[in-house]
């Protein structure tokens, strides 16, 4: 048996047995190895420790039920952690944000069967997109909340799909919210907040974005005032797309989540809130016609990268 054969031997071991017990000794024993000269090789092949690995597939296989509406507690349990709070730690850890935004902003299909390449790819890889890292002034949109389900909802949350399916008079709401702030900018965003893991519901709001302070004198009975605080934030353009954005931002949500975050030196800063900007690209008047609007993540530094910036301005 070859090397390559053996990985993949043991692969499909871990993969059928993730809700079981496992422990190096047990795996290197699968390839007939001693737990510490397999986990050396191990190691150097996959690029990542042998029970980092078993982690990081619990997790993937977690993160797709989540996005099927499983609780966290309920993943957590069934995967081996011992508490919702190492659950969470470790999702964020390998993922870059936290389990609760899979019920809103994935829809991924089952994990895919590992392979050799695929994995050293995966680890050994780098990052393809490239948004822009800025430090965001802070700003007010005004708009009318509502409170919904996530069920089938998805990131669709920012799309018109999401407005037919709750029946959002968005034409009405927009004329009203343009008509009485006329010194912004032309601009609106979509945001989800305040989402309830145990009951799926969250508050989703399609807000008249607010740059000019003599607008908000003319807040009106009903409508809510969202203050969106700034900070550092990763801005990602969706590919300009002929008469509809929504597969295009669906598409960009799930690189966003999957690979991006994952794979980048940053993670979600859970303090604050993501959501869609829409400006005149959103109506076409760019591109030929065509639609884009940008996806806003807020991020922090992780903790190990803060360490690793330390350690250099000290040497």
């Amino acid at each position: 048996m070859n090397y390559n054969q053996m990985f993949q031997t043991v692969l499909d071991y871990i993969e059928d047995n993730l809700k079981n017990e496992l422990n190096a000794a047990v795996i290197a024993g699968k390839a007939g190895y001693s737990a510490y000269h397999f986990s050396r090789i191990f190691t150097k092949a996959i690029g990542i420790s042998v029970m980092s690995y078993v982690t990081w597939r619990r997790l993937q296989h977690a993160l797709y039920e989540l996005t099927h509406d499983k609780r966290v507690i309920d993943a957590a349990m069934e995967y081996g952690f011992e508490t919702h709070g190492g659950f969470t730690k470790a999702f964020v850890h390998w993922f870059g944000f936290p389990p609760s935004l899979c019920r809103l902003r994935l829809a991924v299909g089952s994990p895919i069967k590992p392979n050799v390449a695929m994995l050293a790819n995966k680890f050994y890889g780098g990052n393809a997109m490239n948004p822009h890292i800025i430090e965001l002034t802070p700003f007010a949109a005004v708009g009318y909340p509502s409170r919904h389900k996530t069920e089938n909802m998805k990131e669709n949350v920012n799309a018109p799909t999401f407005w037919d399916a709750i029946n959002l008079d968005y034409g009405t709401i927009l004329a009203k919210l343009y008509d009485a702030f006329t010194k912004s900018k032309h601009f609106e965003i979509c945001m989800c907040y305040d989402i309830d893991d145990a009951t799926g519901e969250f508050t989703y709001i399609l807000g008249r974005g607010i740059d000019n302070p003599e607008d908000l004198a003319n807040i009106q009975p009903g409508m809510t005032k969202i203050d969106v605080p700034g900070g550092l934030y990763a801005i990602f353009s969706t590919p300009p797309a002929p008469g509809s954005f929504i597969q295009a931002a669906q598409d960009t949500w799930n690189e966003i989540f999957l690979h991006w975050l994952p794979q980048s030196e940053f993670e979600y800063d859970d303090a604050r809130r993501d959501f869609s900007y829409h400006d005149e690209r959103d109506h076409g008047w760019y591109f030929g016609g065509k639609l884009q609007i940008d996806i806003c993540i807020p991020i922090r530094q992780r903790e190990e990268e803060k360490r690793k910036s330390q350690l250099r301005a000290n040497s």
